[in-house]
C-alpha cells in the first residue's frame, strides 16, 4: 500500500536566519533515506514544510513497506579463490560463511570488468516503513547542520532546540509507536498550532490534510514561501494606504518570515524630529533592531512610519503598536545621541588615533595601513589624471578610515564610510572629497555601484590592492571555500572598475605599483610575486567576462595573452569580437592552424615568440630560402596582411584588425598542405621556423587563435 507520508518535529523557536537550511536538511534527508531505502515511487514528491516552531516533511506515494528484493553478493575472484596447490583459500572460505551457505552453494559468474568471481544471491525481505524512518531520523537529527546543539530536562537528547512532539504519519496510521526519538514517542496523531492563537493540541485525521487542519484549526500557514508570499502582498497593500515605497530587502523579508505563523502587518510611526539624522542610521537600525520595514517617498527620503510584521493578527492592535513605537523611540534616540557626540570632532582629529588599533599583527596599525593607501592611491591618480588628481585622491585615503572611530560606526559598522561622508560635508569638505570617502569601498558586493568620481576610484583600486598585496605577502591567501579576508571579493572589486569604468591602466602596473607601497620585509616575500597576484586576478577577469555571456575560448584568447598587460577596458571590447571571429569558417581555419604552429614550434624545442610583439622584435626569415610557391604567397600575405592588422590594432579598431586576418586562411591552408616543415636541410628548416614565429605574431595581434580551439 501507498500513502501520504507526513513527519513533523515541533520545538521551541528555532533560529530564524538558519530555518530554511535547517528545513531543506531535514527534508531533503527524509526523503534521499527513504528513497536509498526502496520506499519511494515515480509519483512520490516531497514538500517541505518549516515554522519557528516546527520541522516537518511531507511526502506523497510512500510504500507501507519494502518489496521483497533478490540480493547479489559478490565475492573473491575465482583466480584468488584457490591456492597453487587447489585448495580453497580463507577469503572464499570466509565469503561462504558470512553468507551462511557451503561454497558448493555458490555460483561464478562475471563483474562489470568481465573477472569471473563468486557470487550468492538471495531472497531479503522487506522491512516496515516505520521501522526504516526511525533509523533514518535517528541519524539524520543529529547531523542536521546548526553551530550548536542544546540538551534540556534530565535526558542526554541533544537538539538545536528542545523537542516537545513529533509525528510519523501515513496516511492515517501512526507509524512505530513504540519507538523514540528525542525523548519522545509519537503515540497520537496530534500538532500544535499557534502559540497564542490556537486552543490545546489539534487532531491531524490523514496526513493529506496536515496544511488546511493547521491554517484552520491552528491559525498556522506551514509553508514558508506561502507566508512569505502573504507578508510580501501586505507590505504592499499597507505601503500604498501610507503612500509610501518599501525599502526593499530580502534578507529581512527571509528573516521576518522565519519569525511568524501567522503574520499580519501594522504600521507605526517615530517622531519627525528624528529625520535630521541621516536616514541610513534610521534605516539601518529599524531594519537590524528591529525587523521594521522602512518607508520612503517617491524621492527615496524617509518617512516617519514603518511596518511591522507581527505573529499576532487581531482587532485590538494598538498595544502591540505602542509597544514597538516605544521601543523604536529609544533606538532612534541612541542614534541620535551618537550623531550629535560624532560632530564634535572632525575627521580629520581622528586619524591620529588609527595608531592605536591593530589592522594585522604582520601588517601593522590601522595607520599604517591608511597611509600605504594613499601612497598608492596617490600613484594611482598620478597617472589617470595627474598631480591634481593625485594630491586629493591622497588626501581622500587619509580621511577614509578616520570614520571607524565614531560611534555611529561602532554601533553599526555596515555605515562605515557613508558616515565619513556626512561627517566631511559637516566639516566644510567637498561634495567630490566627501562621495570619495563613501565609494572607496565601492563595490561592496556584486552588483553594486562603483564609486562615483576618480578620486574615489583612485582610493577604491588602492584600498583594495593594499589588502590584496598585503595578505599575498604573508601567506593569507584563500583557500577552497575559505576567504577570510575576502580577497576574491577585492579582487573582482578592481576588474569592476577597470572594466566598467575603461582605465588606461593595467593590472600588472597596479600590482608593481602596490607592491613599492608596501614595508620592505612584504616587498621581497617570495609569496608576493607579482606572477602569482596576477594570476589570481586574471581568474576574477575571466569569471567577469563569463558572467557577461561570452564564449570560454574567446575569453581565453584574449585574457590568457593580454590580460596582465592591457587595460581591462580594451579586453571588453575585444572579448565578443573574438567569439564572432571564431563562429566564420576562416576563423576557424586560422585559429586550428594556430594551434598547429604553436605545437610545431613546442615540439621542435623553440621558443613561441609571445603575442602583440612587433615586427622589430623578431628574427627575420630569409625569402632566398624559400623553396616553394606556398612559402612566398604566405610571407607576401603576412607583409602585407599582418602589418595592417597592427596599424588598425593602434588605431583600436579591435574588429577589423581580427577580420582582415581572415584573407590569411588560403595561405596558411596551403603552406600546411605543400610544405614540410622539418625539412632534412638545418638552414631550410630553421627558415621555416622563422617564417612561423612571424606568422604566429602578426595572426595574433589581437587575441592569441591558437587558444580559441581546445
Amino acid at each position: 500500500m501507498q500513502d501520504t507520508l507526513l513527519v513533523e518535529i515541533i520545538t521551541e523557536e528555532l533560529p530564524p536566519k538558519l530555518l530554511q537550511n535547517l528545513s531543506n536538511s531535514f527534508s531533503e534527508g527524509v526523503f534521499n533515506g527513504l528513497d536509498k531505502n526502496f520506499l519511494l515511487t515515480s509519483d512520490s514528491k516531497l514538500t517541505a514544510y518549516v515554522t519557528p516552531r516546527r520541522l516537518a516533511v511531507s511526502i506523497t506515494s510512500v510504500l507501507d513497506a519494502q518489496a521483497e528484493r533478490e540480493v547479489e553478493r559478490r565475492g573473491p575472484a575465482v583466480t584468488a579463490a584457490y591456492d597453487v596447490s587447489g585448495k580453497e583459500t580463507p577469503a572464499l572460505q570466509g565469503f561462504a560463511r558470512s553468507c551462511g551457505v557451503a561454497v558448493d552453494d555458490l555460483k561464478q559468474e562475471p563483474d562489470t570488468k568481465g573477472i569471473l568471481c563468486y557470487t550468492y544471491k538471495y531472497k531479503q525481505p522487506g522491512q516496515d516503513l516505520g521501522n526504516i524512518l526511525i533509523k533514518i531520523l535517528q541519524g539524520l537529527l543529529p547531523k542536521i547542520p546548526a553551530p550548536r546543539m542544546m540538551r534540556w530536562g534530565d535526558g542526554n537528547e541533544h537538539f538545536i532546540r528542545p523537542v516537545h512532539n513529533f509525528i510519523m504519519l501515513h496516511g492515517r496510521n501512526l507509524l512505530c509507536e513504540s519507538a523514540e526519538l528525542l525523548g519522545l514517542k509519537s503515540t497520537k496523531s496530534e500538532t500544535l498550532g499557534h502559540r497564542f492563537l490556537s486552543k490545546g493540541r489539534i487532531e491531524l485525521p490523514h496526513a493529506n490534510e496536515y496544511e488546511k487542519v493547521l491554517l484552520e484549526s491552528g491559525y498556522v500557514i506551514a509553508s514558508f514561501e506561502k507566508r512569505k508570499k502573504l507578508i510580501i502582498e501586505k507590505l504592499h497593500d499597507a505601503s500604498k494606504k501610507e503612500n509610501g515605497n518599501i525599502v526593499q530587502d530580502d534578507f529581512l523579508l527571509n528573516e521576518v518570515t522565519a519569525l511568524v505563523e501567522y503574520p499580519e502587518v501594522y504600521v507605526g510611526k517615530f517622531n519627525q524630529t528624528f529625520l535630521h539624522i541621516p536616514q541610513e542610521c534610521l534605516i539601518l537600525s529599524m531594519k537590524q533592531h528591529q525587523k521594521y520595514f522602512p518607508l520612503l517617498d517617491n524621492k527615496g527620503n524617509l518617512l516617519s512610519r514603518f511596518l511591522m510584521v507581527s505573529n499576532i493578527k487581531t482587532n485590538k492592535s494598538a498595544a502591540i503598536i505602542s509597544g514597538n513605537e516605544r521601543v523604536l523611540q529609544a533606538r532612534l534616540a541612541d542614534a541620535e545621541f551618537f550623531f550629535d557626540q560624532d560632530r564634535m570632532k572632525t575627521l580629520a582629529s581622528r586619524i591620529k588615533k588609527l595608531s592605536g588599533v591593530v589592522y594585522h599583527s604582520k601588517l601593522g596599525m590601522l595607520s599604517d595601513r591608511v597611509e600605504r593607501v594613499s601612497k598608492i592611491a596617490q600613484a594611482i591618480g598620478l597617472q589617470l589624471g595627474g598631480k591634481k588628481l593625485a594630491a586629493l585622491a591622497g588626501e581622500v585615503a587619509m580621511l577614509a578610515k578616520a570614520d571607524l572611530l565614531t560611534d555611529m560606526v561602532g554601533e553599526f559598522p555596515e555605515l562605515q564610510g557613508i558616515m565619513g561622508r556626512y561627517y566631511a560635508k559637516h566639516d566644510g569638505m567637498s561634495d567630490e572629497l566627501a562621495f570619495a570617502i563613501e565609494d572607496h569601498y565601492k563595490p561592496r558586493f556584486s552588483g553594486d555601484d562603483l564609486p562615483r568620481n576618480m578620486a574615489g576610484i583612485c582610493v577604491a583600486l588602492a584600498d583594495k590592492l593594499e589588502i590584496l598585496v598585503g595578505m599575498f605577502g604573508i601567506g593569507q591567501t584563500p583557500s577552497g571555500d575559505k576567504d577570510p579576508f575576502a580577497l576574491r571579493r577585492h579582487a573582482f572589486g578592481i576588474v569592476r572598475i577597470l572594466v566598467q569604468k575603461n582605465l588606461d591602466i593595467n593590472l600588472y602596473e597596479l600590482i608593481i605599483l602596490a607592491q613599492e607601497k608596501m614595508p620592505e620585509d612584504i616587498r621581497h616575500n617570495t609569496k608576493n610575486d607579482p606572477a602569482i597576484i596576477n594570476n589570481f586576478l586574471l581568474d576574477r577577469v575571466r569569471r567577469y567576462f563569463s558572467d557577461q555571456g561570452n564564449d570560454y575560448h574567446a575569453i581565453e584568447s584574449v585574457v590568457s595573452p593580454f590580460g596582465g598587460t592591457t587595460p581591462l577596458g580594451t579586453l571588453s571590447d575585444i572579448v565578443p569580437m573574438a567569439a564572432k571571429f571564431l563562429s566564420t569558417e576562416e576563423g576557424r581555419v586560422l585559429a586550428n592552424a594556430n594551434k598547429r604552429i604553436t605545437n610545431i614550434l613546442k615540439k621542435s624545442g623553440q621558443e613561441v615568440t609571445c603575442t602583440g610583439d612587433s615586427l622589430e622584435t623578431l628574427n627575420m626569415p630569409d625569402p632566398s630560402l624559400f623553396e616553394s610557391d606556398a612559402e612566398i604567397n604566405l610571407w607576401d600575405a603576412l607583409q602585407r596582411i599582418g602589418k595592417e592588422s597592427e596599424i588598425l590594432k593602434s588605431e583600436r579598431n579591435f574588429a577589423e584588425a581580427l577580420n582582415i586576418l581572415v584573407k590569411l586562411a588560403p595561405p596558411v591552408k596551403d603552406f600546411f598542405e605543400q610544405v614540410m616543415v622539418n625539412s632534412e636541410d638545418e638552414r631550410i628548416r630553421n627558415n621555416r621556423f622563422l617564417l612561423l614565429q612571424y606568422g604566429r605574431v602578426y595572426m595574433n595581434q589581437v587575441a592569441d587563435l591558437s587558444l580559441m580551439v581546445s
